[in-house]
C-alpha cells in the first residue's frame, strides 16, 4: 500500500459515473458482512466497518485512481489499498486493519 492523497488522485462521490463504483462497495459490505463484521454505509461509495457494532472502526471508500487509468481502487486512511475489482483482496486488508487499530 502506498500513501497518498485520495481528494487529489481518485474522483470524489458524485463526479463521473459512480454505478460500478457503487456495485464494487456493496460487494464488498456483503463480503465483510459475512465475516461477521459491523459494516455501515456512509454513503454509495463509503463503509465504515468494525468488528462489532458501536467499536471503534475503519471507513473504507470506493474511488478511481487517476494515476492507474482511472480504475475503481479501495482506499482507508489515506492509502489505496487494492484495486475494486479484487474485493477479496480488500477484505484480508479491513481485517488487519482492524487487528491493528484494536491492539492501539
Amino acid at each position: 500500500m502506498t500513501p497518498s492523497d485520495p481528494d487529489v488522485l481518485g474522483e470524489s462521490e458524485g463526479e463521473g459515473d459512480g454505478s460500478k463504483g457503487v456495485e464494487f462497495t456493496t460487494t464488498l459490505g456483503n463480503l465483510l458482512r459475512g465475516q461477521k463484521l459491523a459494516v455501515e454505509s456512509v454513503s454509495a461509495l463509503r463503509l465504515r466497518v468494525a468488528m462489532e457494532p458501536d467499536a471503534c472502526g475503519v471507513e473504507v471508500e470506493c474511488r478511481r485512481r487517476a494515476c492507474d487509468g482511472d480504475r475503481w481502487w479501495f482506499v482507508q486512511g489515506g492509502f489505496w489499498m487494492c484495486e475494486a475489482d479484487s474485493p477479496v483482496n480488500a477484505v484480508v486488508l479491513v481485517k488487519a486493519a482492524l487487528v491493528a487499530g484494536a491492539g492501539r
